[in-house]
Formats: C-alpha cells, sequence, structure tokens
C-alpha cells in the first residue's frame, strides 16, 4: 500500500468520526473540574475515549498514584459556570471558554521537604557542624540561666549591709549620757509651754509622753522614779514671749497731710496693778501707757506714776507718712505668770522732733523700776518742751491664750475709753519659748545638740519597733518605718524645741544630723532621708529669705558652729551614699520593687544635695556629687567582676569566661532596663555608658588571655580522640569538634550588640563639659579571633567536601506524604551549607564583611569559596553518577519520570541553599557576587540539563494533543477541539507540581510551553495552501486558551514568559498564514522600509546618492551616484547600474520599472540621470509606498548580480509631505542592503503558496538578492 493510500483511509477515518461528532453531545471538560451541580448522576453517555479519529492521549507514570492527591488539587480548582445545553455548533463571535487550571495548585501548608530525616553522616565526623550551630541555644541556655539566678534573688530580701562589708559606726550614747538626756526630757515634760494647737497637733497627754520616753530609752522603773524626782525639784525655767510686730492696715490720720507717723509701744500687763488714789476714778477705762501728754491750760500735767502698768515696755521705730505701716521687729519678754499676764500694745501718732522718741526708744535698756523712774524723768523733760503724740489704738492679747506652735494673725485696734475713737488693725507674730537659769537669750547651742540626740534616741525606737512589726508580719514592706514619728513623740520633740528657743532652721538641722548618725550604724530609708533634707532645705530658704528682709532676728541664721556640724554631716552621709551605691546589684536587685523605690530616693537625695544652698555654704570646696556617683559606679563595677572571677570551678578554660561574659550581659541589659533610667533622671548620670566602659576594658584583657592561649595550643575546631572499651584499651579514634572560641566571640557579640541598643549620652546642660569614652575594645574582637577563624575555615572546607562524598554514598528516597520527591543526600549538603552560614553569622563574620568590605579580610571570601566548593562538589557526584549510567546519551529512558524528579529537586535544593548566600552582606563585594552567582550559574545548568528528559518524554503524546487540535473538524469549536491537550498538559503538570519544588517546577513548566508552541508552529506551517483559513484561525484561538492555561491566573507562568519571543513568532507566522500575497508583499515592504532605517552608514554593500521630489503631478527620482558597490566581476570590478520600481503594484498598477545607464568596470559609479513616474500624490501618500532602488552588475553571457538595494517611503519626500517645503538641491545617501534570513516567515510561507504565481515570483526574485554566505 502506498502511502498516498494510506493517507488517503485514514482521511475518511477522520471524515467518519466527524460525522459521528456532529450528533454526539458536547464534550465537557475532565470530572475534577466540574461544579458540585454538574457532578450529579446523568445518564449514559458514549465516552469520547472509543471515538474513531482522535489520537488516544497515553496518561505518563504516576498518573494511578496520583489520583488520590489529585482529588486534594482539586477542591481548590475553580468550578466553570454553568453552560445551557443545545447544539454543539458556536457562533464564531463567542469567546471560547477559559481552560482548566488545577495544575497550579498546592497548599502552601505543605512542607516542601523533609529537613530531619538523617542519613547517619553526622555520626561519621562527630556531629561537627552541628556542633557549632549548637552555640546559639547553648547561649540562650546561659542566659536563662542567668535570668533564673537574678529571679531567684529577687524572691529573697537583700542582704543586710554589714554582711556585704559596709562600714558602720554606733550611734549609741554612753550610760551617763543616756540617763542625763531622759532627766533633760522629764524636766521638759514637767514645765510644758503654751496652749493646745488649735489644729490638734501635740495634743498627747501627758502620761502618756512619758510613757513613751521611758520606752523609748529603755528605762526602768527605779531609774524612771529617781529621774522623775530629779526633774519635779528643779526649779521651773523662764517663761519668754517672742513678738514680731509685722505691720498695720487702715489707722486713723492724725496729721494735716492726710497721713499719721505711726509707731508702736508694747509689754508685758500684770494681772494685778498697784494701789493708786485715783484708782476708782479709772474704772471702766483700759489699760494703757501714759508715755506722751495732753495740753492742759497750756501746761503739761503729768500722770501718776500708778497709772504706768506695764513693765519691760519697748518701742518700733517710727513710719512716717502712711496709714499702713511694715515694721517686722521682733521683741522678747520674760513672763512671770503665764496664766494672768497680758500682752498690751499701743499705736501712736509721732508728732513731735524732737527726741521723744529717742526716750521711749531708750526703754529697751530699763531693767526694773528704778529705771522706770529714769524713763519718765526724760519723758517730762520732752513734755515741758510743747511735744504730743496722738493715740491711734490699742490691742490686749492675754498669753494663756497663746499655742505652743505660736500664732500670727491680724488684730482689730480698741480705744482705750468710749470716747477715743480709732479705727484699723495690726498684724503680730507671737510665740513662747522657756530659759533656765544663766543662759543667755541668744546662746542655745547646747540645746541644738540635746535635740539631736532626743531625735536620734526616739527615732531609733521608731524605726526599731517599725522592724520587728515587720519580722512578726513576715513582710517587709508591710509595717516599714514610713518616717512619721507617733504623736508622743512628736509632741516631746516639740515642746524641747520651743523651750530651747530653736528656730526652725536649728531643729532641721539637729533632726537631719540625728538621721545621718543613725544611717551611718544602720541605712534608714532613703526616702525619710529625702524628706529631712528639703525639710532642712526649706528652713535655710525661709531663713535667707528673713535676714534679707532686715528683720534682725538674731535667730534667723546657722552659727558657725552649726555650719561646722551640718558640713560634718552632709560629707558623711555623701559619703555613706557613695558607698552603697558601689554596692548597688546587691543592695538593690533589679527585680525587687521595694529596693529600686529606695534606690531612687537615694539618688534623689544626692541630686537635692548637690543643689541645696546649705550645701554650697557648708561645703564649698567640695567636687561634684555627679562625678564622685561615676566614680563609684566605675569602683562598684571592677569589685563586681572581680568578685565574680574569683568564683572557682572545674569548668575548662574559656567556659568560664563565656557564663562570666553572659552574666555580665544580663547585667547590662537590666541594669538598662532599671537602673539606668533612675540614675539618668535623677543625677543625669548615663549608667549603662560609666558602667560598659569599665566593663569593657576588664572584659577584653581576659578574651585576649584566652585567644593568646587557643592559639598557643594549636586550636583548629577538631581533635581526634581514642575511644576506650571497658578493658581501658583503645577502640578507635573520634572526631570531636571544640567550640569553645566560637562560644566566647559569640558572647561577646551578643555583648555589644546589647550595648548598641542603648541610648547614646547627652552632656550635662549645667556641668562642666565631659570628654566622650572611647569606642569600646569588644568591638574589635572580630580581628583577635581571626588567626583561629582562618583554621576553623581550612577545616570546615575539608570537612564539608567529606561529609558531601559520604552523604551521596549513603543516599536513600525520601517518603512522605505531600513532600516533593527527593532524597537524604540533598538535605545533609544543605545542612551543611546551612550550619556554615549560620555560625558565620554568630561569630559575625557576615557584619563584619558588610560594615568593613574588602578591608575586612579574607575570612567571608574563604567561607564562600568553601560553601560554592561544597555545592558544585555534590553537583558533580550526580552529574558523574548520571553520565556513568548513560542519562544523558539515551535522554533519560533508563530513570522514571519520579527518579528524574528526585535528581532535579536535590540539584535545586542545593542551589537554593547556596543562594542564601548571596544577601545584602556581600552586596558591595563584587569577586564575591560573581564567586556565588557563578556556582549558582553552574548548579541551574546541571539542574536544566538533568531535567530536560521530561521535556522530551512528553512530546510524543503532546504532539499527539496538538496534532487532534490542528486536524479536528472545522465545525468543532476550538474550545471542544483542544479538550484532549488540555487534559494532557494538566494530567502531566499536575504530576510534576506534586513532586518538583516550586522553582524546578516553573522551569519544567516553561519547558513545556516551549515544546507546546513548538508543535503548534509546526501544525500552523504543516497546513499548506490548501487548508482553509479557519485552520490558523482554530490555532489562533487555541493559541490564546494555551497562554491563559499556562498563565494560570498568575499561578503559572508569568505573562512576559508566556508572551515570549516564540510566542510572538508562532502568532506571527499565524497572522501570515491567514493573509493573503498581497498583504504578505506590503509587510515585506515594511519590513524593508524598517531595516533601511536601522541601518547605518557605512555600509558593507556600500551606498548611493538619490534625489527624490515630487512635483506637480509626477514623482522625480535623480539618480546622482553610488560609491563603494561590491567588486563582482573577476577584475575585482562591476557594471553597476540601477532599476527603480515603485511599490507596491497595488497602489502603482500602471508604474514601470525603470533603469539607469551601465557604468563600465567602477564601484563608484556616476549616472547622473532622472526619472519620472506619473503617479497621483495621494498614491504617494499612502502609509506603504516606496521606491525601490536596485543595484546591479551587468554580465554579457550570465544573469546579471545583484549588489544591493535601498528604499524610499514616499510618504517623507519633499512635495508629499505636507509640512516640508520641497527642496530638490537635498540629495539623500542611502546604505544599500542585502537579504541575510533564509528563513523568514513571510518567504517560508510565500513559498508554500506553490499555485499562487505571484508569490513564486515574488519568492524566485528575491532569491537573487540574498547575501553569499
Amino acid at each position: 500500500m502506498s502511502f498516498l493510500t494510506s493517507l488517503g483511509q485514514y482521511v475518511a477515518g477522520v471524515a467518519d468520526s466527524v460525522a459521528g461528532l456532529a450528533l454526539s453531545p458536547r464534550r465537557g471538560p475532565p470530572s475534577r473540574h466540574r461544579s458540585a451541580e454538574e457532578s450529579q448522576p446523568q445518564p449514559p453517555q458514549p465516552s469520547t475515549a472509543t471515538m474513531r479519529g482522535f489520537p488516544r492521549v497515553v496518561p505518563t507514570e504516576g498518573a494511578s498514584a496520583l489520583s488520590a492527591r489529585r482529588r486534594t488539587l482539586d477542591c481548590l480548582a475553580p468550578a466553570p459556570p454553568p453552560r445551557r445545553g443545545g447544539s454543539l455548533r458556536v457562533a464564531r463571535h463567542q469567546q471560547p471558554e477559559k481552560p482548566t487550571m488545577a495544575f497550579c495548585k498546592r497548599r502552601l501548608s505543605w512542607p516542601e521537604v523533609d529537613n530531619s530525616v538523617n542519613s547517619g553522616v553526622q555520626e561519621t565526623d562527630g556531629s561537627y557542624f552541628e556542633s557549632f550551630t549548637a552555640l546559639a541555644w547553648r547561649q540562650e541556655n546561659r542566659r536563662l540561666a542567668a535570668l533564673r539566678l537574678a529571679e531567684a534573688r529577687a524572691e529573697r530580701p537583700p542582704p543586710a549591709p554589714h554582711e556585704l562589708g559596709l562600714p558602720s559606726v554606733s550611734a549609741q550614747l554612753s550610760h551617763k549620757e543616756h540617763e542625763h538626756l531622759y532627766t533633760e526630757v522629764l524636766y521638759c515634760i514637767e514645765n510644758a509651754v503654751g496652749a493646745p494647737a488649735p489644729d490638734g497637733q501635740f495634743a498627747a497627754f501627758k502620761e502618756e509622753v512619758i510613757e513613751h520616753a521611758r520606752r523609748a530609752f529603755r528605762i526602768s522603773s527605779d531609774v524612771h522614779s529617781r529621774a522623775l524626782l530629779s526633774a519635779g525639784s528643779e526649779r521651773p525655767p523662764t517663761v519668754v514671749l517672742g513678738c514680731t510686730v509685722l505691720e498695720a492696715d487702715g489707722l486713723e490720720a492724725k496729721d494735716a497731710n492726710g497721713f499719721s507717723d505711726p509707731y508702736c509701744m508694747l509689754g508685758i500687763q500684770p494681772a494685778s496693778l498697784p494701789a493708786s488714789p485715783r484708782s476708782s476714778e479709772d474704772e471702766g477705762r483700759k489699760h494703757g501707757f501714759r508715755l506722751s501728754f495732753k495740753r492742759r491750760d497750756g501746761r503739761q500735767q503729768r500722770d501718776s506714776l500708778g497709772r504706768l502698768p506695764a513693765r519691760y515696755i519697748r518701742a518700733t521705730s517710727v513710719r512716717p507718712h502712711t496709714l499702713s505701716p511694715k515694721w517686722n521687729e521682733t521683741f522678747k519678754f520674760d513672763i512671770d505668770d503665764i496664766s494672768s499676764d497680758v500682752l498690751h500694745l499701743d499705736i501712736w501718732d509721732h508728732d513731735d522732733e524732737s527726741s521723744v522718741l529717742d526716750a521711749v526708744s531708750r526703754l529697751n535698756e530699763v531693767r526694773g523700776v528704778r529705771g522706770l523712774g529714769r524713763f519718765f524723768k526724760q519723758v517730762c523733760q520732752s513734755a515741758r518742751q510743747g511735744s504730743q503724740d496722738d493715740f491711734l489704738g490699742c490691742v490686749n492679747i492675754p498669753l494663756r491664750e497663746i499655742p505652743s506652735t505660736g500664732v500670727e494673725a491680724w488684730y482689730k485696734l480698741e480705744a482705750r475709753s468710749q470716747r477715743s475713737s480709732v479705727q484699723g488693725r495690726i498684724r503680730l507674730r507671737l510665740w513662747l519659748s522657756a530659759r533656765e537659769a544663766g543662759r543667755h537669750d541668744d546662746d542655745n547651742w547646747q540645746q541644738v545638740r540635746q535635740h539631736e540626740r532626743l531625735f536620734g534616741v526616739l527615732l531609733a525606737h521608731e524605726v526599731e519597733t517599725a522592724g520587728m512589726a515587720a519580722a512578726s508580719a513576715e513582710g517587709e514592706c508591710s509595717a516599714m518605718f514610713e518616717g512619721e514619728l507617733c504623736g508622743a513623740a512628736q509632741t516631746l520633740l516639740h515642746q524641747h524645741a520651743i523651750q530651747g528657743d530653736l528656730s526652725a532652721l536649728q531643729a532641721a538641722i539637729a533632726r537631719f544630723a540625728a538621721a545621718c548618725r543613725l544611717n551611718s550604724d544602720a541605712p534608714l530609708d532613703p526616702k525619710y532621708m529625702y524628706k529631712l533634707l528639703t525639710e532642712l532645705e526649706r528652713a535655710w530658704s525661709a531663713c535667707e529669705s528673713i535676714s534679707s528682709s532686715g528683720s534682725g532676728d538674731s535667730g534667723s541664721g546657722a552659727s558657725r558652729d552649726e555650719e561646722r556640724w551640718l558640713a560634718d554631716c552632709f560629707c558623711e552621709f555623701v559619703e555613706r551614699a557613695l558607698h552603697q551605691l558601689r554596692l548597688h546589684r546587691d543592695l538593690y536587685p533589679v527585680l525587687h520593687q521595694y529596693s529600686l523605690n529606695k534606690l531612687e530616693y537615694l539618688l534623689r537625695c544626692l541630686n537635692h544635695l548637690s543643689q541645696m544652698k546649705a550645701f554650697w555654704r557648708c561645703c564649698p570646696f567640695n567636687k561634684e556629687i555627679r562625678s564622685d556617683i561615676v566614680s563609684s559606679l566605675r569602683k562598684g563595677t571592677a569589685e563586681w567582676y572581680e568578685a565574680l572571677c574569683a568564683q572557682d570551678t572545674d569548668s575548662e578554660r574559656g567556659e568560664d569566661l563565656v557564663n562570666l561574659i553572659t552574666l555580665v550581659q544580663i547585667d547590662l541589659q537590666q541594669g538598662l532596663t532599671y537602673y539606668h533610667p533612675l540614675f539618668e533622671t535623677t543625677n543625669n548620670v548615663h549608667y549603662f555608658s560609666v558602667v560598659f566602659t569599665q566593663i569593657d576594658k576588664m572584659v577584653s584583657e581576659d578574651v585576649m588571655q584566652c585567644v593568646t592561649h587557643w592559639l598557643m595550643e594549636g586550636w583548629c575546631g577538631v581533635v581526634e580522640e581514642n575511644v576506650i572499651d571497658e578493658q581501658g584499651s583503645p577502640v578507635c579514634m573520634m572526631t570531636i569538634a571544640k567550640t569553645l572560641p566560637f562560644e566566647v566571640l559569640s558572647a561577646v557579640r551578643e555583648l555589644c550588640a546589647a550595648a548598641a541598643l542603648a541610648p547614646q549620652p547627652h552632656p550635662h546642660p549645667h556641668g562642666p563639659h565631659v570628654q566622650h569614652d572611647p569606642p569600646p575594645q569588644l568591638l574589635e574582637a572580630y580581628h583577635w579571633f581571626e588567626p583561629l577563624i582562618d583554621r576553623w575555615l581550612a577545616v570546615t572546607k575539608t570537612m564539608a567536601l567529606q561529609r558531601v562524598r559520604i552523604a551521596f554514598g549513603l543516599d536513600r528516597p525520601v517518603e512522605g506524604e505531600h513532600l516533593v520527591k527527593h532524597s537524604t543526600s540533598s538535605v545533609d549538603t544543605a545542612a551543611c551549607l546551612y550550619h556554615m552560614r549560620l555560625v558565620w553569622r554568630a561569630i559575625g563574620g557576615a557584619e563584619e564583611r558588610k560594615s568593613r568590605g574588602k578591608e575586612s579580610g579574607g575570612g567571608g571570601l574563604r567561607l564562600l569559596e568553601a560553601a560554592c566548593a561544597t555545592a558544585l562538589h555534590y553537583a558533580d557526584l550526580v552529574h558523574g553518577a548520571l553520565a556513568d549510567q548513560g542519562y544523558y546519551d539515551n535522554h533519560g529512558q533508563n530513570k522514571t519520570t519520579e527518579e528524574i524528579c528526585t535528581i532535579v529537586n536535590n540539584l535545586e535544593y542545593v542551589r537554593r541553599s547556596l543562594s542564601e548566600y548571596d544577601d545584602d552582606h556581600i552586596a558591595n563585594d563584587e569577586n564575591a557576587r560573581q564567586l556565588v552567582r557563578g556556582a549558582l550559574g553552574t548548579l541551574d545548568a546541571r539542574s536544566s540539563r538533568a531535567a530536560a528528559p521530561l521535556a522530551a518524554r512528553a512530546r510524543p503524546p503532546l504532539r499527539k494533543a496538538v496534532f487532534h487540535l490542528a486536524w479536528s473538524p472545522d465545525t468543532l469549536p476550538t474550545a471542544q477541539a483542544i479538550t484532549p491537550l488540555l487534559e494532557f498538559l494538566d494530567q502531566h503538570l499536575s504530576l510534576l507540581n506534586t513532586w518538583l519544588l516550586p522553582r524546578a517546577f516553573s522551569r519544567a513548566l516553561a519547558a513545556c510551553w516551549c515544546g507546546v508552541l513548538k508543535e503548534v508552529a509546526t501544525q500552523a506551517d504543516a497546513g499548506g495552501p490548501e487548508r482553509p483559513r479557519v485552520y490558523h484561525h482554530r490555532l489562533r484561538e487555541a493559541l490564546d486558551l494555551l497562554s491563559e492555561f499556562f498563565h494560570a491566573e498568575g499561578k503559572g507562568l508569568p505573562m512576559p514568559e508566556v508572551q515570549n519571543a516564540e510566542w510572538f513568532r508562532v502568532e506571527q507566522r499565524m497572522e501570515y498564514h491567514q493573509s493573503p500575497t498581497e498583504k504578505l508583499l506590503e509587510l515585506w515592504l515594511a519590513d524593508r522600509l524598517d531595516e533601511q532605517a536601522r541601518t547605518p552608514l557605512p555600509s558593507p554593500y556600500g551606498s548611493i546618492l538619490v534625489r527624490v521630489y515630487f512635483n506637480h503631478d509626477s514623482l522625480c527620482v535623480e539618480v546622482l551616484s553610488a560609491r563603494d558597490v561590491i567588486p563582482l566581476d573577476p577584475n575585482g570590478l562591476s557594471d553597476p547600474f540601477v532599476v527603480l520600481e515603485l511599490l507596491p503594484k497595488r497602489i502603482f498598477p500602471k508604474a514601470q520599472e525603470q533603469s539607469t545607464n551601465v557604468q563600465k568596470k567602477t564601484l563608484n559609479p556616476v549616472w547622473d540621470e532622472c526619472f519620472e513616474f506619473t503617479v497621483s500624490l495621494d498614491a504617494c501618500r499612502h502609509a506603504g509606498a516606496a521606491l525601490a532602488l536596485s543595484v546591479w552588475d551587468r554580465d554579457v553571457l550570465t544573469a546579471d548580480d545583484f549588489a544591493g538595494e535601498a528604499f524610499v517611503a514616499l510618504a517623507r519626500v519633499p512635495g508629499v509631505h505636507s509640512h516640508s517645503a520641497p527642496d530638490p538641491l537635498r540629495p539623500l545617501e542611502l546604505p544599500l542592503m542585502q537579504l541575510h534570513d533564509r528563513n523568514h516567515p513571510i518567504l517560508q510561507i510565500l513559498e508554500s503558496r506553490t499555485t499562487d504565481k505571484l508569490a513564486m515570483d515574488f519568492v524566485k526574485k528575491q532569491k537573487l538578492r540574498f547575501a553569499e554566505q
């Protein structure tokens, strides 16, 4: 049977199948892509698999094994829209249905590779790589252990100061001083002064105060009785009244100018007046000072001496011309009977210009009755000179109403009798005190010291009582002394202060001194010390303000003795506080909140002290407290570090250092969180910077010592040791990794990383300029370890290559659900690369290379070389094994699809592991990038070569499916005709998607797409000219469906990869196939015009010079000359002439070819001939209109030879182009061209149209124009 007979029978079979298709229902998509409604049971239908004429697509291997898994994939595929039943015929204008795209579905939760698989290769080298990778979790375990230690310390109370070596000074009094002070206390209680305070302060009962004093002093009953008897037998002290005349307001105007010149006279009014003859006449009149005289009939009359009831009378100065005078003058009076005496005060208007006021003021020196007599004598003398003062008002205040706290109030002025008319008020400050016999008014230094000792006893008792309550309650904070003494103690201290005439400043100094003395024995709560400092500063400022106002109050400031005493207390307190700061880690643990509060108030005390005026006055030569704090922190940090180093352990050299650095790191991190804010906000001390600078110096010394030891020891990262059996005999050698140097380096890096997170210190705004600390030495630790790292890199490369070889020998497939196909060798090789990169980053090599670039040394480049060598060695092993098996020679026929996927995935997984080295750390090193990317390119090439049989294996069924698509009956819609092809592709690609890694699958998908395009192009060219246009139209629609299928809504190939150069070529060939011959000729001409525009001068085929323009109704062409025409004759010259032609013939049907004369034996001919074509302007303006200039060599015996051609687009010619004026004098130099592409699609398609004379003539003509190869 001939081939034509067989072909005829095949065509008849296809026709029969078409007839059957016309009456059969529509062939639907695969069942897994149908919607729920379409999956309902349907009546039995004839199977399309048994229809005659359709090539049967055989599924690839593994399809049955994939069926269960594809059910999971099918649920992710979008269901097709329901289709209305009806005729199979589909109108041409309807859009083809979208193809199924289940092959690209992949669960994101699926693991790709089982990283936990173990082939046993780790046991061959003693888990060398895993030992170094374990650095991270070892360091994390150390860090967690240090944190647990800190938490355990916080659960128990801080140790006592004496347990930490904090010195203490005893604050106990001697036995004699103790009893004497107790007697003085009882004496003070027995002789209490003043009325109860109006707000209930210091209102404890006498018995309660005595009992509290007895408990505080720890006095027995016998001693108490004896002291109480002694205190009762003592003479009571003299009560002293203090009175400050502050100001008056609203006084009556007595002078002609509308003002007065007021002054005050005040004294103590006794309870009983002396006998007087005129006492009966003065009934109803208030007591007063008759120190000025009334004028009666021009004579001065003086009252009897009995009319002067006041004694110890004092007078203020005169405030002239005012009704609101301000005096602020203080006076003191001794009191005989506080229960009945009255303070009397008169205000007078001074009207005399002589010495009446001076006489009154001398009364301040009067003592006793004789003095009063001399005073009245002076008053009488001044009265005879004619002076007279006007009365402005008086005030009488019973002394029994003055409270012990004193009083400051406004008092309304009263008249002496009903005939007097007064107005206004006066403001007075009154207080009581006491003076023992033999003591001067201004000498109370002994009372101040006694007050300090009394306050110390009471404060010690309160602290002890609170401590006992806390111990019984088993809670330190529940009953801790909070700085408030009990009511009885406050009453006692108050009475002692007023009886000793202590000012507020003296009392504050005494109490602070007592607290400092107790703090030296056992530290008090800093919060209470801060309160005492605040009260001291407030009292000091108040005294300064009083002194600056010029009141003359001698008790308003501190004496020399008090200033020296206060300076000693300040120095003692500061020294004690700085000693506590040196031990702040032990005294104030970071996780113990109450201790942190104490530290905060201790720092506040130091800051407040540095700003106190009292401190500046008493300690003018002391250094700045802030500098002292910095020095204490540095010294305390050094002592703490040395104490940690002194702890003896049996660990290996270097392991203690790692633990020490870890403890230091935790301490720094906790200090940054807890201590740093306290120091910075209170005293502007950058705690972290101070501590880290000290730590950096000490740790650097220890690290450099260890590095020197390891270098001398010859450390290289691995050591071989004998394995001893039970009898003590060596059995074998075992490789053991030594990681201590890297553990130290990793710990140092973490320490530096913690320091880098700390805020930078800011300069003190009011302090001196502080020089910045030098950069930490630990930042250079990587360079100290570089010799050790170089040794490790050399050993690591050898160990990695050895492990890869052993892993390849132990290779076995990895089985598991939802896993891609791979084997253990790729996992072991990738693990080597992962461990090397992880260790390199842990020791800081990657960051060092990124920060310093090429200057960081060759360590990073050597690591990359080791990693690339490891990956390429594995690829070489795989490639060599495949070559030995003949894999490449027989195109993978000796391997199943599953085995090929395993090989491809192994190479891809190793390539992906190596690609992680190409990151930002080598971005600035071109050598490193070229090294890594060169290795990645090699692995890509090996993987692509290994995956080539996957595409080749699918070509036969793919060719059959495309053939079925192309040769289906014209009445069959494209969406139905392409179904077998899509089913095959979906089944084949779904299998590959399940078995391959994503990148390998994308590469396989691209290869499959290229195969599809080639088969479609083959079928498009195989159609021939006799096939109708619907044939190529179907292929064009199928190409669009296949593009959507492979793009898969963005989950398949990217659209630029789908519509690649091959796709455009196939699409163009289909368009050419559907175009008539005239259209193809015009497309050819447009392509030649484009090539003419792209061809530069000079051209290898020479150039031609012409002048073209449109004039009236004709196109004028002047062929001027040519140069560098190619030699085509044996003599090395040519006989050139030019053929002119207007194209295309459809536009210029009547334009005939014209030619120039032949120029003999020249390569640079000159013609200078003019030709004219009678054409219309509209024809020249056509987009495809052109002038073709062909240069030929005239031969006599043979056919003329083609030398080159050029084209001119007529639309741009002067006279045709509407926007350019004719310029016939301007010639055009056009490069000559020849054809090179013998496989040009237009020529191929025209050549296939053997029955088309126009196409055949054009092809024959163009074949003469191809350049010689």
